[in-house]
């Protein structure tokens, strides 16, 4: 059995149920939203059996033994109630060390490596792993943030890992620039196209993205996107680099120059792939399923588990 865990609301939660439904594979969606507005929940460790996840008259009893695909969010900080808050904590915090310790397969486990939470962390990391990264500066220091800025073309990311758009900046930005504003990341820019390769298992599925704006993702509709093939020495790489970091399935961001030159610029551990996957015909979410496992299970999905979804 797969289990999909995640929120109603996430676009890639809503895009793997409808097309594990298209395929006629069985799939029990689990919305933790409702779960901690309205539901419960019980989590052995170890497990006895008995463990499930209710929401309201519906009672999911979880398998050990099954295959979970998880996109785990959370909410809590976002609550006005400290009551909802606190389930949310409760939910998370029971859920993950549970999807942690269990034998069958998950994808990917909590504890997985997840240091793109802190960029500069996250760029040594890949550094560490062989790959090539282009320079960066994490600093609050106005005269060395202008002095690396004024060295080559440079971009401003966020220091964490929260999403936001990537962009050029001018030395001159930093001409009022406090410590209290900071600490900024820069890192120089590589010219050339993008690539997005998902490493599913040991297989990759790539896409080219050509687009006239430093961070594609401005202006995805006017992008050009081509399926590609990494080099081989690279995909090897990246599929020996993904296991590495105990992650089953996840996003490689590149840029590639004119002359074939591969700059790695992240690694993302829970990859929202459903765009990808829509342009590619369904090959991701053909790799994920048969890493989970269920690929020649063909069933028709219990209507009563995605009644409550919109896609």
């Amino acid at each position: 059995m797969i289990y999909i865990i995640g929120l109603d609301s996430d676009r890639t939660f809503c895009h793997f149920v409808a097309e594990t439904n298209l395929r006629g594979i069985e799939v029990v969606p689990i919305n933790l939203r409702a779960v901690a507005l309205e539901g419960d929940w019980r989590l052995a460790l170890p497990d006895d059996g008995l463990s499930f996840i209710s929401i309201g008259e519906q009672k999911y009893h979880l398998d050990p033994q099954g295959s979970y695909y998880c996109r785990i969010i959370d909410l809590s900080s976002v609550q006005s109630e400290l009551a909802v808050a606190k389930r949310w904590q409760s939910l998370l915090a029971a859920l993950t060390a549970w999807l942690e310790h269990i034998p069958g397969t998950v994808v990917n486990r909590p504890g997985s490596r997840a240091d793109n939470f802190s960029k500069p962390l996250h760029e040594y990391a890949l550094q560490s792993l062989g790959l090539q990264v282009p320079a960066s500066l994490t600093s609050s220091d106005r005269d060395r943030l202008a002095a690396f800025a004024r060295a080559g073309k440079t971009i401003v990311k966020p220091a964490s890992g929260i999403r936001a758009d990537s962009r050029l900046v001018e030395v001159e930005e930093f001409a009022d620039f406090h410590p209290f504003q900071g600490p900024v990341h820069l890192q120089r820019y590589v010219a050339g196209a993008d690539v997005r390769a998902h490493v599913i298992g040991d297989r990759v599925c790539a896409e080219l993205i050509k687009c006239a704006e430093v961070d594609y993702r401005q202006s995805h509709e006017e992008a050009e996107y081509v399926p590609w093939e990494l080099p081989e020495s690279l995909s090897q790489q990246i599929v020996v680099a993904t296991a590495a970091c105990g992650l089953t399935f996840a996003g490689w961001d590149f840029k590639v120059t004119p002359d074939d030159e591969y700059w790695c610029l992240e690694a993302n551990p829970m990859p929202g792939y459903d765009g990808y996957d829509r342009r590619l015909g369904g090959t991701i979410t053909d790799a994920l399923l048969a890493v989970l496992g269920e690929e020649r299970k063909k069933k028709y999905i219990d209507k009563k588990l995605v009644s409550n979804f919109v896609f």
